[in-house]
Formats: structure tokens, sequence, C-alpha cells
């Protein structure tokens, strides 16, 4: 598999076909669903489905939607995340940080609850009894996508964008989102599989009101964090989506490349599954985390891994953008990203020297932390020096250009070192 630093490996490799947008999100500048642009979030709780669990009983599932505050766009994108736990264990509050990082920059982010396998009155489960709970967890996200549909076509009370809904997660988490993302009527599917999807509603699933199960379920992307597939070759088709992961090559919960996951199931992790996409020719990019866990590189006290979350969230929130504010089906991806230069890197004294394409005529530089927030900006940039700030800490920083003609040309995002 290709590997990048930062950004969209293939962007530079392939010729990409996608669906055709029929008109352009209205929040598309070339800075929005990228970068920052908000200081606070609101959470709002919904009901999104009704669900039956293993002993008949019918639930209520909720979950956590996070908008940005002070936003007067009309129809924004949406991204529907699932936590981990071994589809046992974990809570939809699992994904705030995620969900808060995503509708800063102008999302929709949603944390759903899915149902759980039954631990405390049916002890420990088999690979059948988890696999049927994938199964309806996938269900469950399905509907939560519909939800957003059903709700854009009616109230309009999160102004969603149906066109760009995304969905995503950690762990069981992400192999909900994987499955829903890829799994459809032509793969292969072994018969303990088959059972399970036939008994809980097919592959739409049963969860969700008589009017959710009317509207489309179908997504855009998939956003992995330590995820996996039954099968990766299930990563193809006229309809399969692009994909954007991240994942440590010592996970020992699901596997890096293939084996059993959390000692329960079989599953073929994001090292296979990403050179199943990139032999489908679909939008996609992995950032591998050397010596990496499943739990570890997610923890913000362990600041070994905080530049590789950072560059994961750059490597998704572009993609996702140019998902969103792309406008035709067809794009030769050698002109998607522009390169430029910068150096020295690491730089020392303070003094950044910036190497841009002749056409570019006014630029301008961000300087942005390991939060995503801008600490330094410098306008009128072309082929010069800028002096960065004295009281800047040592450290590692993200750096973006804008053409400021033209703030629709995608240039290389790249990582500076900065010491003293």
């Amino acid at each position: 598999m290709k590997q990048l630093s930062v950004l969209i490996p293939l962007l530079l490799s392939l010729s990409i076909t996608l669906p055709t947008a029929s008109a352009q999100n209205p929040g598309c500048d070339g800075f929005r669903y990228k970068d920052n642009q908000f200081t606070t979030v609101k959470k709002t709780t919904v009901n999104y489905a009704t669900a039956t669990v293993q002993s008949g009983e019918i639930v209520t599932l909720a979950m956590d939607v996070y908008e940005p505050n002070g936003d007067n766009i009309s129809a924004r994108p949406v991204v529907v995340l699932a936590h981990g736990g071994s589809f046992i264990f974990g809570d939809k509050s699992d994904m705030k940080s995620w969900c808060e990082r995503l509708a800063k920059k102008g999302y929709i982010a949603a944390s759903i609850e899915y149902r759980l396998f039954p631990f405390f009155q049916l002890g420990f489960p088999d690979s059948v009894d988890i696999f049927d709970q994938a199964v309806r967890a996938i269900g469950d996200m399905k509907a939560a996508v519909r939800y957003f549909r059903e709700d854009a076509a009616t109230t309009n009370q999160f102004r969603a964008d149906a066109g760009n809904i995304f969905i995503g997660g950690y762990s069981a988490g992400a192999v909900a989102a994987l499955h829903a993302g890829y799994l459809d009527s032509t793969d292969v599917v072994p018969a303990f599989i088959q059972t399970a999807i036939n008994a809980n509603g097919g592959l739409n699933g049963n969860s969700g009101s008589a009017s959710n199960k009317t509207y489309d379920s179908s997504i855009k992307a998939v956003v992995n964090m330590s995820g996996g597939l039954y099968r990766s070759d299930w990563v193809e088709g006229a309809g399969a989506v692009p994909v954007v992961s991240i994942h440590g090559t010592a996970d020992e919960t699901v596997p890096y490349t293939s084996g059993l996951a959390a000692g329960l199931a079989y599953l073929e992790g994001s090292s296979l599954i990403h050179l199943k996409a990139e032999a489908a020719g679909l939008l996609n990019d992995l950032h591998t985390v050397p010596g990496g866990g499943h739990t570890n590189i997610y923890e913000p006290s362990q600041s070994i891994y905080v530049p590789h979350i950072d560059t994961f969230w750059v490597n998704a929130t572009t993609m996702l953008e140019y998902l969103v504010c792309q406008t035709v089906g067809t794009h030769q991806a050698a002109n998607l990203l522009e390169d430029w230069e910068l150096f020295p890197n690491p730089v020392t004294d303070g003094v950044l020297n910036i190497r841009l394409p002749e056409s570019v005529q006014h630029a301008t530089l961000s300087l942005m932390d390991l939060s995503g927030r801008v600490v330094f900006e410098s306008q009128n940039i072309q082929n010069q020096s800028a002096v960065l700030p004295a009281g800047l800490p040592a450290g590692m920083y993200t750096v973006r250009i804008i053409d400021a003609d033209n703030t629709r040309r995608q240039f290389f995002t790249k990582k500076l070192v900065l010491g003293r």
C-alpha cells in the first residue's frame, strides 16, 4: 500500500471515478470542511430509531448530534460515527471528541447508540453471536443515515445535505461502518452471516420507523479508525465507496492485516482493505502507525501518537471536503493536488522559505498547531521568506497554502518541524 505523511496518496496516482454531484454544497469555499471555522459546538440528543433486541423487546436508540455554533449554511454534510467495544460495551459519548472536531470544521457529526450484545443475560458471545450483533449494528447505522435524509425532507432540524452523508467509527464501530459501506447483495457471504442478515431485516436492517425505511441508506465514504472487514474482497464493485483509515501495526484487538479480532471473530484489517481499494481504483488513504496498538494511538496523553492522529484527520477531512465539493464525475487525479516547497525543515532560525508554482500570484500561508488552530498567517506570499513569530513553541505544525485568486485550487498540506 502506498504510504503518505499528509493527504491522499492516490489523488496523484489514479484517475478517480466518483458519483456526479447535482449541485455544489453551499459551504464549499476552499476552507470549510478542511479547516476549523467555528470555535464552539452544540450537542442535541435525539431518538433516531426503534429496534428489537434478542429478548424480543423493542428499544429506542438515541444519538448525539453535534453542530457548529453560529452556522447559517442551508445544507451541511453529515458524518455518522459509532463507538468501539467489541459489540458488547461502549457508549455514544466515547466519540465526543471526534464529533466536536468535525463540527468545528462545519460538518454535522453524530455519535450513535447501537444495539450491544446482552452479555449479562447471555454470557460471553461466540463468533456466530458476535456477527449477529454486528449485523444488528450495521442496520442501526443505516437507520441513522436514513434519519438524516428523512429529517432533510421533512422538518429539516439539522439542515443536513442529504447527498453528502458519510459513516465511520472506531474499532467495532468501524467494523460496522465498513460492512455497511461494502457488504452488498453481490458478495459471497458465508451461511452463518447470511442467516444473521436474513434474521435482521436483510442488508438494510429492520431498525427504524416505517417512514424511516422508505429513505435511502447509501453513503458516500467510510472513515475507518482501527476497523476491519470479514472479507476485504468485498471492497469492489460499481457502488464501492472511498475509504480513509488509520491503524496501528501492533494492534492486538483488530489486526492490521488479518486474524482473530478481540478473540471473537476473523477480520481482515485496514492494510488489506486498502490494497483492495487501491486495486479497485477507489479514492482511499491509509495512515499506518508503526508500533501503534488498538487504543493507545487515540489517547491524548500519548504524545508520540498525537501527530499521527492529526495527520489522519487532515487526510480524512481533505477527502471528505473533496467529495462534498467536487462537481463533475471523472477527474484526472494528477491535476487535483499541486506541489510547492518549504525549506529548511526543521526550521531553527524562525525564517521559512517558500517556493510556489509560477501561476500563483497571491497566496496565503497558514500555520496550524496539532489541534487545528491557526497560530500564524501571512498573505501575499510568492517565492519569498516568511518570518515566523518568535513566541511559537517548538514542535510540529501543519502548513497550508491557499491561492488567493483561486481558492478552489488544491495544494499539498505540509508538515513543518519548528526547532529552537
